[in-house]
C-alpha cells in the first residue's frame, strides 16, 4: 500500500485518528502528568518526527542544523517513512543521525518499532496535520514532546508544548522554527544538502526540466505539455539540451513529452529522459544544470538547498508559504481571488486550476532569459 496520496489512510487518519488522539490526551493528562520539565542543558538524544514529502524533509535540514548547533554533544534520531528515507543521507550535516524508518502503512510494524526504542530526552513532531504522528509522538518514550497546534486538526492534545502553525503569511521553515523558538532554541540556519560525485554522462550545456508534481492534488500543479514544448524549443534554439526529472512513475509521461519534441522536428538527443534517477544522481543533475524549471514539488527545495538556477512555477499553493529560499530562484505566480487553495495538501476541491492555466509562455520565458 502506497503511503503517499492514499486516500484510504487520510480518511482513516481522520475518522479514527481524532478521537484515538483525543483519548490519549485525557490518559496523558490524568495519568502521565508532567513530571520533567525541560531542561536544555541535560538533553542527550533528541527525536525528531517527519514523515511523507521529500521537500518537507529538505526545509527541515535547516533545522537540524540549529540542533547540532545547540547541541552538538547530543545524538539525533530521525523517524522518517519510506517515501522519504531517501533524502535522509543527502542532508548537509556535521554529524551523521540515527535514521528509524516508520512503515506508515503496516501500523503493527511500526508501533513495534517504537515499542523497542529507548528513552529520548526531547521529541519535536514536525508534521502539520496528521494525526497518526500525534499517536506516534505519544507512544515514543520521551520526557519533552513538542508538536504543532493546526486549526481544525485535533492532534495536539499529547504534547508538553503545543505550537500554533501559521498557515498564512510566513514560510513553512519559520513554523518548524517556532517549535525549537517555543523552548528557546537558537534557530537561523538555511536548508543545505550534499552533492556527491556521479557516473552519469551528462550533456555540455542543459536546462532541467521537471513537469511531474506528486502529492493527493498532484493534478492541479501541472502546467499544459504544450507550453513546456514552447519553452523547451527556445531554449533548444539557444544552444541547450533539455533533462527530463521526474521518479520512476514518470517515466512514460516523459517519452511522451519526448516523442512531443520529436514531432517539433527537434532532435531526439537534445531531449534526455532522467526519471526514475537516484536522488543522489538527481541531485547532482541539479547541480551541473545551468538552470531548472520546476513545477511546485520536492525539486524546487532540492534545487534551492544547492543553491541552483531556478524557475519555479506556482498555483494552488502560496509561494510565500512554500516557495523556495535561495536567492539564484525566481517564482512565477499569477494570484487569483482563489487561491491559495491548498495549504496543508489536500483541502481544495478545485478541478479548473486557473492559476496554472494563466502562466503564459513569455513570462516564462523572460524568467529564462535572466538566467541564460
Amino acid at each position: 500500500m502506497k503511503e503517499r496520496a492514499n486516500l484510504l489512510l487520510k480518511r482513516l487518519d481522520y475518522a479514527i485518528g481524532i478521537p484515538i488522539v483525543a483519548i490519549l490526551g485525557i490518559i496523558k493528562k490524568v495519568f502521565f502528568k508532567k513530571t520533567h520539565l525541560f531542561d536544555k542543558e541535560k538533553v542527550k538524544t533528541i527525536g525528531i518526527i517527519k514523515e511523507a514529502a521529500i521537500g518537507d524533509l529538505v526545509i527541515l535540514s535547516g533545522i537540524l542544523r540549529d540542533l547540532e548547533k545547540t547541541f552538538p554533544e547530543s545524538k539525533i534520531i530521525l523517524f522518517c517513512s519510506e517515501s522519504n528515507q531517501a533524502i535522509v543521507d543527502l542532508l548537509d550535516l556535521q554529524k551523521t543521525i540515527e535514521k528509524v524508518v516508520l512503515p506508515m502503512s503496516k501500523p503493527l510494524e511500526m508501533f513495534k518499532k517504537i515499542f523497542d526504542l529507548d528513552q529520548i530526552d526531547l521529541l519535536f513532531d514536525f508534521g502539520q496535520w496528521p494525526r497518526i504522528n500525534a499517536i506516534i509522538s505519544f507512544f515514543i518514550k520521551s520526557k519533552y514532546k513538542v508538536g504543532f497546534k493546526t486549526k481544525g486538526q485535533y492532534r495536539h492534545y499529547v504534547y508538553d508544548k503545543a505550537v500554533e502553525h501559521i498557515e498564512k503569511g510566513v514560510h513553512e521553515i519559520e513554523n518548524f522554527r517556532n517549535l525549537l523558538r517555543s523552548i528557546s532554541i537558537p534557530v537561523g540556519e538555511k536548508p543545505s544538502l550534499r552533492i556527491l560525485p556521479s557516473e552519469l554522462r551528462l550533456p555540455e550545456k542543459f536546462v532541467v526540466f521537471h513537469l511531474f508534481p506528486g502529492g493527493s492534488k498532484a493534478a492541479l500543479k501541472k502546467w499544459h505539455i504544450n507550453n513546456w514544448i514552447a519553452i523547451g524549443k527556445y531554449i533548444i534554439n539557444k544552444g541547450y539540451s533539455i533533462i527530463l526529472t521526474g521518479g520512476k512513475s514518470d517515466s512514460k509521461d516523459a517519452e511522451v513529452v519526448r516523442w512531443k519534441f520529436e514531432h517539433e522536428d527537434i532532435d531526439e538527443k537534445l531531449v534526455i529522459n532522467h526519471t526514475g534517477e537516484s536522488l543522489k544522481d538527481s541531485i547532482y543533475i541539479l547541480k551541473k544544470a545551468k538552470l531548472i524549471v520546476s513545477i511546485d514539488t520536492g525539486i524546487v527545495h532540492i534545487a534551492s538547498a544547492i543553491n541552483a538556477n531556478l524557475v519555479a512555477l506556482y498555483g494552488p499553493t502560496d509561494p510565500d508559504r512554500w516557495g523556495p529560499l535561495s536567492e539564484n530562484s525566481k517564482v512565477i505566480y499569477n494570484k487569483k481571488d482563489c487561491s491559495p487553495c491548498i495549504s496543508l495538501g489536500f483541502e481544495t476541491k478545485c478541478e479548473n486550476p486557473e492559476c496554472m492555466n494563466s502562466i503564459s509562455v513569455e513570462e516564462v520565458i523572460k524568467a529564462i532569459d535572466s538566467f541564460l
